[in-house]
């Protein structure tokens, strides 16, 4: 990428091994097991969904040798898969990291979307050189997912901040998710780690990981809560991969969702049709509401018993060690299954236990300044709710970033009482966990403390957990198939809805 010096450091996380036994019980500790086991033949595999690997070299290249970063295409977890490297990887050379993280991420046997099948494959340098470029007009099939189990630095403040508005920047205006892990260890980097907004920055259940963002400029700074969530393995690699197989099923499930779960769709460039119910804040929100923040996991002893404890209380109601916990694809599914619910603002009833929403604030372009969600409670029950925007960023390749100020509250509609409420000034969720008792009404609400007209996006999700045993999921089968044709006539479609421009040639 001309006018950027190359990354000098580049810090693989870490990477053991996971025994097949290891592999099998972090699964379910993580809720995929209960979900394959309520879904069946429906479950979403990640099929369909386009993906990239970006993978630090296993040697050294500073003497122009080229960079070894694809895995082992001859493993068995990668059979009929196609696996595509983007540059020089030398033939008959691959990577051991790039082997294991590939096969959490879209292994037939160790991932969580097994059907994963398009699958591109970057060395991070290579990767940061055709940023400026990914998700041009000339850029078909643009991941929908993109997995960095690696950490680095160009040391130089200006490039780095550069390069993250470039990445934030892909995440908004391309519905291109990017899931980036943290360092094993206190000590963070500024690429990409969790100096991202847009991104979902990964750490282990166990809290050896990066906590909290570091300075990079002016705009990406220190304090911002970091990690996103954690998943009970023994390496962010691992946890990143992880995430990023979580994140593919979801985009899957609610694409194929369509109609029948979202109110409405855009069209991403170098995408295509994007529905609400896949957006990069709507999956991002999911799978923080949907994490659990007490465990009791069988892969490690280590387990989150003090979510929260004095101490490690974040500014956007999320925990300094875990974020918003560890990952559950199983509560995360059940709350995209429940469906986009409108606030009502824009005629929405009382919302459902599980669901969510994708909507506009700010006063312009007919967005409220504030929206609105109510329910009741029949019974004691524990709400989990987040609330995610994505930085704005415009123009390149050196592009200007604004991040705007939402909150997110809870009252007593009853006695007009402020229950909790999460308002960070720096960070781009908002987040509540709070136990309510039985007989309240209650509303939830999204503000804003901006005092200019605006429009934004946002993505709001949710569970209303009772203490009793869930009840069955609907298999993907009753939510998908037909849905569109039943639905489609009883469907609003928004007019704040934007619609994404072409980017201009670069």
């Amino acid at each position: 990428m001309k006018g950027f010096p190359r990354i000098v450091t580049l810090l693989l996380c870490t990477f053991v091994f996971l025994p097949v036994f290891q592999v099998y019980a972090y699964l379910a500790d993580v809720g995929y097991t209960a979900l394959q086991r309520e879904l069946g033949a429906a479950m979403p595999t990640g099929a369909i969904i386009p993906v990239s690997q970006v993978e630090a070299p296993i040697n050294d290249t500073s003497g122009g040798a080229a960079p070894i970063f694809m895995p082992n295409l001859s493993t068995p977890e990668f059979a009929g898969k196609t696996i595509t490297p983007i540059g020089g990887n030398p033939s008959g050379s691959y990577s051991s990291h790039a082997t294991e993280v590939g096969s959490l991420f879209y292994g037939i046997t160790s991932s969580m979307a097994p059907g994963i099948n398009s699958i591109t494959v970057y060395e991070a340098n290579g990767w940061l050189d055709a940023l400026p470029r990914l998700g041009s007009s000339s850029t078909a099939g643009l991941p929908r997912v993109t997995n960095h189990s690696w950490v680095g630095n160009t040391n130089d403040h200006l490039s780095n901040g550069t390069l993250l508005r470039l990445v934030d920047r892909l995440v908004d205006r391309y519905e291109a998710l990017q899931v980036t892990g943290l360092t094993n260890g206190p000590e963070g980097a500024p690429l990409l780690g969790g100096s991202g907004y847009n991104v979902i920055a990964v750490g282990r259940s166990d809290g050896s990981h990066q906590q909290g963002s570091i300075a990079v400029d002016g705009l990406y700074g220190a304090g911002r809560t970091v990690p996103t969530l954690v998943v009970p393995v023994g390496t962010t690699s691992s946890a990143t991969a992880a995430v990023s197989a979580a994140a593919t099923l979801l985009v899957q499930a609610g694409h194929e969702g369509g109609l029948s779960l979202s109110e409405g769709a855009i069209d991403a460039p170098g995408v295509g049709s994007v529905y609400n119910a896949e957006r990069s804040e709507t999956i991002k929100a999911t799978l923080m509401a949907g994490a659990d923040r007490e465990t009791h996991n069988t892969t490690t002893r280590v387990g989150i018993t003090d979510y929260r404890s004095s101490g490690y209380e974040t500014a956007n109601g999320l925990d300094s060690r875990y974020g918003a916990g560890q990952l559950n694809i199983f509560n995360s599914y059940r709350i995209l299954a429940g469906g986009e619910q409108p606030s009502v603002q824009y005629g929405g009833n009382d919302i459902a236990p599980y669901g969510f929403d994708h909507g506009t604030i700010g006063g312009l372009d007919e967005a409220p300044r504030v929206a609105s969600y109510f329910f009741n409670t029949t019974s004691d029950v524990t709400l989990f709710a987040s609330l995610v925007w994505n930085l704005d960023v415009s123009g390149g390749p050196d592009p200007t970033a604004r991040l705007y100020n939402l909150d997110l509250s809870l009252y007593d509609v009853t006695t007009h009482r402020l229950i909790a409420s999460s308002a960070s000034l720096f960070d781009n969720s908002e987040n509540l966990f709070i136990r309510l008792l039985s007989g309240g009404r209650y509303e939830l609400r999204v503000t804003t403390t901006e005092t200019a007209d605006f429009s934004w996006d946002y993505a709001l999700a949710w569970r209303i957990e009772t203490a009793a045993a869930p009840v069955p999921l609907p298999a993907t089968a009753w939510l998908f198939a037909g849905g569109v044709i039943s639905l489609i006539g009883l469907i609003r479609r928004r007019r704040y809805l934007r619609t994404q421009a072409m980017p201009t040639a670069q």
